[in-house]
């Protein structure tokens, strides 16, 4: 059957009139909020790109227009130089209630696909920037003013470009203690969060 949870009254109203006086008659009526959406199972998906928006303008910051165009598939791996700042969206894909909210938990990278894989190094820990890193990561913030239809469906933030690197002894003939040598490796990156999506509780 069909159902519906919308507000809905009657209100019955008698008026006696007598030919003497006039009387006011108010009423104030209290509209119920309409209820949350109702949760259904179904795929989630959530994208993580990199954004590439460059400044053309003279007094533009980089920051304002990196979100506006992303690197395409066929464009990745991108090429970034030590220290050269890393655009990254994490988006909820197919999902039109404005009440959703994503929220990001841990992101790292490692220096390859597998997410469980060594060396690994923390971008964000709890959704916050990772303390330990010396370069801090930058959260964006995303609200109605981003011109986005759903805001609450993204999440940004930047992290300077790294690489991983191997440890060894400066001189292993010796068997003197001297600082050990880090090597780049020069490898790939790879980005992964840990994503939720929930929705705010009213009040």
């Amino acid at each position: 059957g069909s159902i519906t949870r919308d507000s809905q009254f009657d209100l019955l109203v008698q008026c006696k009139y007598t030919g003497t006086s006039v009387e006011a008659l108010v009423i104030d009526v209290d509209v119920l909020a309409p209820p949350p959406p109702v949760a259904g199972p179904g795929p989630l998906r959530v994208e993580l790109r990199l954004g590439n928006g460059i400044c053309t303008a003279k007094g533009c910051m980089e920051e304002d227009v990196a979100y506006n165009s992303y690197y395409l598939d066929g464009e990745y791996p991108v090429t970034k130089v030590l220290r050269d700042p890393v655009y990254v969206e994490v988006r909820m894909l197919e999902r039109t209630d404005p009440n959703l909210v994503l929220t990001l938990g841990r992101c790292w990278a490692t220096s390859n696909p597998n997410p469980l894989s060594l060396p690994q190094w923390d971008l964000l820990v709890d959704g916050c920037p990772y303390r330990d890193d010396r370069y801090l990561t930058n959260l964006v913030q995303v609200d109605g003013s981003s011109g986005l239809q759903f805001p609450t469906h993204y999440k940004r933030f930047i992290f300077k470009m790294f690489t991983f690197v191997a440890s060894g002894s400066a001189n292993p003939t010796k068997n003197v203690l001297q600082d050990p040598i880090m090597t780049p490796l020069q490898e790939m990156l790879y980005i992964h969060c840990n994503t939720a999506v929930c929705q705010p509780s009213p009040g």
